[in-house]
């Protein structure tokens, strides 16, 4: 079982360090870490993920050791985000877990800080233009008919639509892409559509068996 086993490390507040150091500093607590598992009997190799003052880095980092925990479903959940990006002519396509802010799957492409962090400032406008209009009561600001659209100076368009299982798709897409917006509607219910049959069918293999 311990084969099984992810450490991950995380280095915070290394933006005040110098290129130099960050490395060294890498370099030491790798070592060190690996040094401790290695004594304990432990034959694991650490992660080791660099973070800033942001908190972003952290999530950005946690995103991806949540991915390694999923790596059945990650394959899937980038699948049906190809599907849904490509025939709308998106430029990027994301799946957040609302509560963290962490990035459940993206499309195939590396996901850039910048990116990264402007989706977040998304679901932050999003919750509070919700919060303002919500029962003070509701746990959650989304719904199924959660939908939201807001248009950047340089042309790109960001959607957010929430999907279900506390899952929020977040979209990068020219302004022109909006001529079709109904086919893009259309992709995004068929999208939900899929990634609820897949969670479902995954709740199902994982339920025990008492027959």
């Amino acid at each position: 079982m311990l084969q099984n086993i992810v450490v991950s490390v995380f280095i915070h507040k290394v933006d005040g360090l110098s290129e130099d150091q960050r490395a060294d500093a890498l370099r030491d607590i790798n070592f060190r870490v690996t040094e401790e598992l290695s004594e304990a009997e432990i034959g694991i190799i650490p992660k080791i993920q660099l973070t800033s003052v942001y908190d972003y880095s952290i999530f950005e980092a946690l995103s991806i050791v949540g991915q390694k925990l999923i790596p059945e479903l990650l394959s899937t959940f980038e699948w049906l985000l190809n599907a849904l990006k490509n025939p709308c002519g998106m430029d990027r396509v994301m799946l957040f877990d609302v509560a963290t802010k962490c990035y459940i799957a993206t499309d195939t492409e590396t996901v850039p800080t910048n990116i990264y962090e402007m989706c977040c400032d998304m679901l932050d406008l999003v919750a509070d233009v919700s919060n303002i209009y919500t029962n003070p009561e509701a746990v959650y600001y989304y719904d199924s008919k959660s939908f939201s659209l807001v248009h950047l100076d340089n042309g790109t368009v960001i959607l957010t639509k929430y999907i279900c299982n506390n899952l929020i798709l977040v979209c990068l897409l020219p302004e022109s892409c909006l001529n079709d917006l109904g086919l893009i509607e259309h992709n995004i219910g068929k999208f939900s559509q899929g990634m609820d049959d897949v969670l479902t069918a995954n709740n199902k293999r994982k339920a025990p068996n008492y027959l």
